[in-house]
Parts: C-alpha cells; structure tokens; sequence
C-alpha cells in the first residue's frame, strides 16, 4: 500500500507540475479545487475557486458536465479562454472519481504543428520582404545623393547670372530711373522682382541639397545684426515698394553683435520680410521688434495679411508644405524657404515659432542666444 501511494504521488506530482496536459480537478458542479501548472499557463489564471463552465466557450450551448464525466473513455473537442484573450481548442475527456471530477486534456497536435508551419512560412516571407525592403532603401539612397549632387550643380550655375541680373536691374533703377517712362520702370521692376525671386529659389534648392547631403555647416562669427537687417531690408525694398508697404523697425539699436553667421541669418531674414511683405495687404505695414529675454535675443515680425488657420499652422516649416491661404498676384513658392530658415536658426541653438488670427495677420518670432 505504501508504494502504491507513493507511486500515486509521484504521478499527481508529475500531473501538477510537470506534464504537458490540462489537468483539473472540480466537483460535480463544476467548482475547481486544484489546477496543474500547465492550465494555468495556457490560460494565464489560477483557475482554483472558478467553474469549469466559465473557462469554457460554450457556442453551442450544450456543454453539460455531468454528461461528459459519465463517458469517461470519449474526447471532446471543446475551445477554451487562453491568456491572449484567444480561443484554444482542446480535446478533454473527463472522468468521475468518487466525489470529484478529474479533467484531462491535451493540445491538438496536428494544429500546433499546422501552426508552426505557417509562423516558418511567415516569417520566411518577411525575411524575404525586409531584405528587398534593404535593397530598395540602397537604391533610394544612392538616387537621393546622384539628385542632390545634380541639383546642388545647377543651382550653384544658376546663382552667379541670376546674382548678375539682380544687381545690374537694381543699380539700372535706383540710377536711370529719371531716364525712363513709367512704363520702362514697369518693365525693369518686373525684371528685378523675377530675378530676386529666381534668386531665392536657387538659394533655397541649394541649401535643401546641403541639408540632405548633410553639409548644412555654420561660420560663427561676431555679427552686427542691425547692419544684416538693413542689407535684407535693401534687397526687400523694391518688392515693398511696389504693394506700397511700409517696413517699420522697432528696437534694433539695442541689439549688440551675436555669434552667427551673418550670410544665414541674412537669408532668415530676407526670406520672412519677403514673406510677410507677400501676404501683408497693400498699402499697410510690416513691423519688425527686437528685445531680450533672459540671455536671448528675439526678433518678430508682423504682417497685416489674412492669417492662419490654426490647424496649418504647424505645416509652415515642413519642405514642400503649404498652406491654403495664398499669396496675391503671381507670386509662388516652392515651400521650401520657411523650412530652410527653421534649420537656420535651429543650427544657431535658437527657435522659430508662429502666432497667427485668420482675419488679423499672422507673426513669426523666431529667438538667438546671446552667447
């Protein structure tokens, strides 16, 4: 008697930790007093205490326990709840041992197996898919360097005739103008505009090509920012001029010289005087501030023009992103100025943001540190 109990507590022994099968034992009602470790796994709960019947997915509604425990010698295929919230099918037999129902149940070998293969299957598939993905990717790469490397050629060939163009109309303006008709000014201040314009274009494809290239760099020099801001009002005054908007400037002379290089932030502010003076209303203002904050620098400019719609305003410093609003006249862009002039100052350790009132004119502030 005492080796057959103890060959008996070997087994429930195996059964409660070891064995790769479901095992239960519940009273008739279905009342569970002792799982294995192996169904507590599967189905991610301490089953002691609940009813078999709510561990079973019933669909049929015909799950009758006392009915299955009398045939203790037949499989039923029956789903069960598992840890991720998905249903198991398991083959239980049930057996009655005096007062206690004894549960038995064992995986379906065939859908294990069944599911092994399509994860292999899967997961073939997919190296399959990441490495054409990793050859693709290659190909991008190298076609973004070989389109980066041309744009970045015919732009810098552009610049130099374009430069020409621009300094030649504007000298021809501020020099003959006593000289011509109104019609002739017309004509030359058209050709200074489109040349101005095309001159920004390039500027902004040549930086994009650095920018991708990953050359964007910096020359840090002390810079005298009211001397910058009266170069970019210069180049700016014709376009004003001709919407008949004045460019009003408040609080410069207190702005000592900064760490920065002057040609970039030039560009900065060549790039949002023009856009402010694009989208303000004719014969109406753009007022520029300086003042401090702490140990910054903050400069805003604000247009008279109709403003943003709050929910763009966050696609204003996106490449090639635009906004519904739209300049008057001809004037395009390619969406890229606002970008390039965010990594400007963003590469000088400072900020760029926008406030903006549809109906009420819209302005950008953008910050540099003193040091």
């Amino acid at each position: 008697m005492e080796e057959e109990s103890a060959i008996f507590e070997k087994i429930h022994e195996y059964l409660d930790r070891s064995a790769p099968l479901f095992f239960l034992i519940a009273s008739p009602d279905g009342l569970i007093s002792e799982s294995n470790n192996f169904s507590k796994a599967l189905t991610g709960n301490d089953l002691n205490g609940t009813k078999i019947q709510d561990l079973i997915l019933d669909f049929s509604g015909n799950f009758d326990l006392k009915q299955l425990a009398g045939e203790p010698l037949q499989e039923n295929l029956i789903s069960i709840r598992t840890f991720d919230g998905l249903p198991q099918s398991v083959y239980f037999s049930f057996m009655e041992v005096d007062e206690y129902i004894l549960v038995f149940g064992r995986l379906d070998i065939e859908e294990l197996e069944k599911m092994r293969r399509d994860v292999l299957a899967l997961n073939r598939d997919l190296n399959n898919i990441t490495r054409l993905l990793h050859q693709k990717n290659a190909q991008l790469e190298r076609l973004n360097e070989e389109k980066n490397q041309f744009l970045g050629m015919a732009a810098h060939d552009l610049r130099k005739p374009i430069g020409l163009i621009t300094s030649y109309s504007e000298f021809l303006i501020e020099e003959v103008s006593s000289l011509l008709d109104s019609e002739q000014m017309e004509f030359l201040e058209t050709v200074h505009s489109a040349a101005f314009s095309m001159k920004r274009l390039v500027d902004d494809f040549l930086d994009t090509s650095a920018i991708e290239a990953g050359k964007f760099e910096l020359d840090l020099q002390p810079g005298n920012i009211s001397d910058i801001l009266r170069q970019s009002l210069k180049i700016n005054s014709l376009l004003a001029a001709k919407k008949d908007v004045n460019i009003r400037v408040e609080g410069m002379d207190s702005i000592p010289s900064l760490m920065i290089d002057a040609s970039k932030i030039e560009q900065v502010f060549t790039n949002l005087i023009a856009n402010a003076v694009e989208y303000t209303d004719p014969e109406t203002e753009v007022l520029i501030t300086f003042c401090y904050e702490g140990q910054k620098m903050i400069v805003a400019l604000r247009d008279s023009g109709p403003g943003i719609p709050p929910e763009e305003k966050d696609r204003l410093f996106k490449p090639f992103a635009k906004t519904s609003i739209k300049k008057p006249g001809k004037a395009r862009s390619t969406g890229l100025g606002l970008a390039i002039t965010r990594k400007i100052i963003e590469a000088h350790k400072g900020s760029i943001w926008v406030e903006s009132v549809p109906g009420q004119g819209t302005t950008v502030y953008f910050s540099l540190p003193k040091d």
